[in-house]
């Protein structure tokens, strides 16, 4: 190995540990969060938030979304049926298609749930210095990218 390769290695591993590290901060902030609201688990969580931001949705593209089979989306659905905040019904296009929607319940707990997280990113973007602000959204998209 040259040393430019073992730079790359040595490089990629620091990488991954950087990344690592943000995944269990940023797991920690979800946890917190859908943790102490006590009625929905972190995968109900992020399914009440896709629905709310997507008005109505179909099983399938919930699914798609939320990187889960759809059974497993039907469950965390169903789940969220029980506990009053989601509406199951036919679609209006496709005899065989669910269509996912909030309840009037579900979507105040979804605006609730949407005010505190940007309450807390927003205190957690005060704490980045203004001047580097900008270069962190560049390379947050950047990341993005590289994971696509």
């Amino acid at each position: 190995m040259n040393q430019t390769e073992t730079l790359t290695a040595q490089n990629a591993s620091q990488f991954r540990e950087k990344i690592r590290q943000l995944e269990k901060k940023l797991g920690m902030l979800s946890q917190h969060h859908c943790g102490s609201c006590e009625p929905v688990t972190l995968s109900q969580c992020h399914a009440l938030v896709e629905i709310g931001r997507n008005d109505s949705l179909s099983l399938k593209q919930l699914s798609e979304i939320l990187l889960l089979d759809a059974s497993t989306t039907s469950r965390v659905v169903d789940q969220l049926v029980k506990k009053g905040y989601v509406l199951r019904t036919s679609s209006k296009t496709d005899r065989r298609g669910i269509e996912i929607t909030l309840t009037n319940q579900g979507n105040e707990y979804y605006t609730s749930i949407e005010s505190e997280m940007n309450q807390l990113f927003l205190n957690r973007f005060k704490k980045i210095p203004a001047e580097s602000r900008e270069i962190v959204m560049e390379s947050i998209e950047l990341l993005i990218a590289a994971f696509s």
